[in-house]
């Protein structure tokens, strides 16, 4: 507790407060989380799988080393977060 909440609250709300562990944001922030896979692509860091180009694709998605091995264009996909 700082000085100024020592100033605005009585002493046996402290005592009280003193005690609780707040929660409440880590269990509504991590709830679903990783409780399902999601159906959709995203961009997250956790790579999913290749799939071929399509025109259209993000060229910054494109597999470059896959390119070179393979002479077709494959782009990554990333899990999306949930």
């Amino acid at each position: 507790m700082t000085p100024d909440s020592k100033r605005f609250l009585h002493p046996e709300a402290i005592r009280r407060i003193g005690r609780l562990e707040l929660r409440a944001q880590h269990i509504v922030e991590g709830l679903l989380s990783g409780l399902h896979r999601s159906p959709y692509f995203g961009q997250s860091v956790e790579f999913l799988q290749h799939r071929q180009y399509a025109p259209g694709d993000d060229l910054r998605h494109v597999d470059w080393k896959v390119w070179a091995k393979q002479d077709r264009l494959y782009v990554k996909q990333f899990e999306e977060d949930t």
